[in-house]
């Protein structure tokens, strides 16, 4: 294993992506968020309503999802923005999707402090009804949040 997908390292963009959704969350959302959990999964099916997810590469090869229901993504896109959850567009709904996950993974690499890592575009799916797998080669790790509006789960792959 090389030094740039070193357990330590992965730990280390693990606590920045912990950190990064409870400061986002807070400040952005104006919400208050709660860690619920962490676990690991080499498959799991992906059923939420809404997913964004980002793709990270360089010295470090992974994705990095967010999801969470419709619901949710409404309200929290609606703090951010300064817009009534019924005025939101399903534009707004993917905008906020993708943001969420590019925020997520912008404030994880940060927290790391880590180089030599690039985010891709982030890619936001929104819909009533969908199920995606993730397929990857290593363990997932997946951290759950609790907030007022639902809960947000974030997964891993590294």
């Amino acid at each position: 294993m090389s030094q740039s997908s070193s357990p330590e390292l992965i730990e280390k963009l693990l606590a920045g992506l912990r950190q990064a959704v409870t400061e986002m969350m807070n400040s952005m959302a104006m919400t208050e968020v709660v860690f619920a959990g962490r676990e690991s999964a080499n498959s799991f099916t992906i059923s939420a309503e809404v997913v964004g997810l980002v793709r990270l590469s360089g010295h470090m090869q992974g994705m990095v999802g967010v999801t969470c229901d419709q619901e949710m993504l409404r309200v929290v896109v609606s703090k951010i923005v300064g817009l009534p959850p019924e005025e939101l567009s399903q534009e707004d709904l993917l905008d906020g999707a993708a943001e969420l996950a590019n925020m997520v993974c912008g404030g994880m690499k940060t927290k790391a402090q880590i180089g030599g890592v690039d985010l891709s575009p982030p890619i936001a799916i929104v819909g009533k009804e969908f199920v995606s797998q993730w397929k990857t080669n290593h363990a997932t790790h997946i951290f759950t949040f609790q907030m007022e509006e639902g809960g947000l789960r974030i997964y891993s792959s590294l």
